[in-house]
């Protein structure tokens, strides 16, 4: 029974659960400031919830897909760094074998739920899937560049929840991606100072890597925390959420910056680990606000 179990659960730690869960939670919300009615009444039609649970459970079966699939190619590189060497894939639990047909089809699963919510939420996917699987993931061992590749597949879930119900892009649906890729930026540098050794013995073409001193690393994530504060706002400033959803984004903004300049100021792991932690919070936050305050 229990080696049932601790099968089943390195199944479920191959979709990377902590992404996978953002990418319920990212979805939900595009979806839900897409609606221009009350959700009461939105949510009264049965085929409504029918829609959202679709394109909820294609956007996180296609990233759980592309999770999987990262794993599978990186299995080997994962072999070489502490935190990865326990993966299913590496440590044998799973056979490489395995993970790639587990990674197939739920890609693949999750491409047809979405085809029956409509062609624009499945195109954009879709490009999640392919800039995640097939550019990130060897793009990390070339270039710097792939810090801002790889923000895009975990923007677009976002963005997709908004096709979803509106079949099209629209300039709230490109603050809300906005608002995704900019905070990943100092989210992950935080975290790969965190885990710099780590990513030097996996040979990742990382800017911590190349930044001894961590002046580098700590400098732009304090630029990138400093560019969210007008870019969570311009939601309220195009009029899909209202005053108070503006006054928790300034200090929620100046919460992460605050503990972003104090990485800058002193680039220890325990601040690195600050900024991480905060970086959570502020996004918590944020979709709290934005579910509370929709105009």
């Amino acid at each position: 029974m229990n080696s049932v179990y601790q099968k089943l659960s390195s199944f479920y730690n191959l979709t990377k659960p902590g992404i996978t869960r953002m990418v319920v939670l990212t979805t939900s919300t595009g979806y839900y400031l897409a609606i221009p009615e009350s959700s009461l009444e939105y949510f009264s039609v049965l085929s409504h919830f029918y829609r959202l649970f679709l394109a909820i459970a294609g956007s996180t079966l296609i990233c759980a897909g592309s999770c999987v699939l990262n794993n599978y190619i990186e299995r080997d590189i994962d072999k070489l760094m502490k935190r990865t060497m326990n993966r299913a894939l590496p440590s044998g639990n799973i056979s490489a074998g395995s993970g790639l047909l587990y990674g197939i089809v739920l890609s693949v699963f999750g491409a047809v739920c979405l085809f029956f919510v409509n062609y624009l939420t499945l195109l954009i996917a879709i490009a999640t899937w392919v800039s995640y699987v097939v550019i990130y993931t060897p793009l990390k061992r070339k270039s710097v560049l792939s810090l801002f590749v790889g923000a895009i597949p975990g923007a677009l879930p976002m963005l997709g929840g908004w096709t979803a119900y509106k079949n099209s892009i629209e300039a709230p649906a490109i603050v809300l991606f906005g608002i995704m890729f900019i905070w990943q930026l100092p989210h992950f540098l935080s975290l790969s100072w965190m885990y710099k050794k780590d990513y030097e013995r996996g040979g990742f073409i990382m800017t911590v890597v190349v930044d001894d001193s961590g002046k580098r690393v700590s400098t732009e994530t304090l630029i990138y925390c400093l560019l969210l504060l007008p870019v969570s706002l311009a939601l309220w400033q195009i009029g899909v959420v209202g005053i108070v959803y503006a006054i928790g984004a300034i200090v929620l903004n100046l919460i992460f910056i605050g503990f972003a300049l104090k990485f800058r100021l002193d680039r220890t792991h325990d601040n690195a680990r600050a900024t991480l932690l905060s970086s959570y919070f502020f996004l918590t936050g944020l979709i709290i606000l934005m579910f509370l305050n929709k105009l």
